[in-house]
C-alpha cells in the first residue's frame, strides 16, 4: 500500500471480531477488516482538525466514538461514516480517552484540561462535568472507564490517582494514590470488584474498586511507561501497551507475565483484546496493526513453562522470557519481532512466532 504511514493512536474491536477501529495521527479514523482481507473496509472517517487519540464503539456496533487533540467529541455512524451530530465542544484542551456506557446512552471524555465530562450520547448533552476539588492545570485526564454497571466511572490521571466517581451526581466516591507516577490508563475487570491500572513506572497493577486497596504484586517487565492496558472479557488476563515497543500479557491471577513480549518496531500506543479473547490487536509509532493469536501466545507459554519444569528436575538451569528489553533486530528467543518494510513485508526473527498479520497504516495508532 503506497503512502506516507501514520502513527496509530487508537484501536478497538467491533463485537463481531472481524473487525476493528482505529484512531490515528491524520486526524482520520478507519474500519479494517482482520480477519478476512486486512484491508480498510470503506473510506475514512473525516472530521477531527487534529490527531485522534482515542476511539470507542458502542455496545451495539451502530455509533463510534473519538477524541482528539482539537479538544472535541464526535460520535459518528458506523455505517455511513457520518457524524451523527455536530461535535461535542466543552473541553478546553485535548481528549486523551472516551468511552461508552454499557447500555450505549453515554459517552465519557477525559481531558487535558483536568475534567471527565458525561455526555448523552443520542442528544449530545453534557450530564455531569467532573473535577477534582483541588484543580491544577497541570492535572491531565488521561483515560475513562465506566463500570460494568454503568453506575460508576474510573478515571486516570497525571496526579498519580485513579478516582471513581458516582455518574449520577458527579460525587467522587473514591481516590486511590498509585505511587508517583501517572496513571496512563485504567480499566474494570468485568465483575466490577476490581480496577486494574497502568502507569508511567512501567507497571500494571490490580486494585480493589470498593476501598482501593492494592490486590497482589504489580506487573512487572516492561522498560518504559505503560500506555494502554486491556482486559479479557473472560477475566483471565491483561494485555499492556508500552513506550519500550512491546506488548505484554499477564495473568490476573499471579500478575505474571504470559509468554515473550510481543514486539513492535516503535513504540505502542494502543491494544485491544477481541471479544471471545481469541485475538490482539496493537498499533503504534510504526503505522502497523500487528494481529496476535492469543491461544498460540498461551500454548507456547506452556510449553516454556513445562520446558522450565523439565530442566528444573534435571537440575539444570533455564531461561525463560526475559524482562529486559531487547533490541528490535536481536535474534533473542525472549521476543517475539515482527517488521514491515512500508508496511508490506514481515519479518519474524524467530521460529516461532504468535502473530497473524502485519496491516499498515498508512498515515501512524495511541489510545483505545
Amino acid at each position: 500500500m503506497p503512502g506516507r504511514k501514520n502513527k496509530v493512536w487508537a484501536v478497538a474491536f467491533f463485537k463481531d471480531g472481524r473487525r476493528v477501529v482505529t484512531g490515528s495521527h491524520d486526524k482520520t479514523l478507519r474500519i479494517l477488516d482482520v480477519r478476512q482481507t486486512g484491508e480498510m473496509v470503506g473510506e475514512p472517517f473525516k472530521g477531527h482538525t487534529d490527531r485522534v487519540r482515542s476511539v470507542a464503539i458502542s455496545p451495539d456496533d451502530r455509533r463510534i466514538a473519538s477524541g482528539g487533540d482539537d479538544g472535541t467529541v464526535i460520535i459518528w455512524d458506523t455505517e455511513s461514516k457520518q457524524m451523527v451530530l455536530n461535535p461535542l465542544v466543552k473541553h478546553t484542551e485535548k481528549v486523551n480517552s472516551v468511552c461508552f456506557s454499557p447500555d450505549g446512552k453515554k459517552v465519557a471524555s477525559g481531558s487535558h484540561d483536568s475534567t471527565v465530562i458525561v455526555w448523552d450520547a443520542v442528544t449530545g448533552a453534557v450530564l455531569a462535568t467532573l473535577e477534582s476539588q483541588h484543580r491544577r492545570k497541570t492535572v491531565h485526564v488521561w483515560s475513562v472507564s465506566f463500570s460494568p454497571d454503568g453506575l460508576k466511572l474510573a478515571s486516570g490521571s497525571s496526579d498519580h490517582s485513579i478516582r471513581v466517581w458516582r455518574t449520577v451526581n458527579a460525587e467522587c466516591l473514591l481516590k486511590i494514590n498509585v505511587g508517583q507516577w501517572s496513571v496512563r490508563s485504567v480499566v474494570w475487570s468485568p465483575d466490577g470488584n476490581q480496577l486494574v491500572s497502568g502507569s508511567s513506572d512501567n507497571t500494571a497493577k490490580f486494585w480493589n474498586s470498593s476501598n482501593g486497596e492494592k490486590i497482589g504484586q504489580p506487573c512487572i517487565g516492561h522498560t518504559r511507561w505503560i500506555t494502554c492496558l486491556a482486559i479479557s472479557s473472560d477475566s483471565s488476563f491483561i494485555a499492556t501497551a508500552s513506550d519500550d515497543s512491546t506488548v505484554r500479557l499477564w495473568c490476573t491471577r499471579t500478575h505474571n507475565q504470559i509468554g515473550c513480549a510481543l514486539k513492535h518496531a516503535k513504540k505502542v500506543h494502543s491494544v485491544a483484546i477481541s471479544p471471545n479473547a481469541e485475538l490482539l490487536v496493537s498499533g503504534a509509532d510504526d503505522g502497523n496493526l500487528q494481529l496476535w493469536s492469543v491461544r498460540d501466545i498461551l500454548e507456547q507459554d506452556m510449553v516454556v513453562e513445562s520446558q522450565k519444569e523439565d530442566e528444573d528436575s534435571q537440575g539444570e538451569q533455564f531461561h525463560s522470557c526475559s524482562s529486559e528489553t531487547q533490541d528490535s533486530k536481536s535474534d533473542s528467543p525472549d521476543t517475539y519481532n515482527a517488521y514491515g518494510s512500508d508496511g508490506q513485508d514481515s519479518l519474524f526473527d524467530v521460529s516461532y512466532s504468535p502473530l497473524i498479520s502485519l496491516l499498515s497504516h498508512q498515515t501512524g495508532v495511541c489510545y483505545v
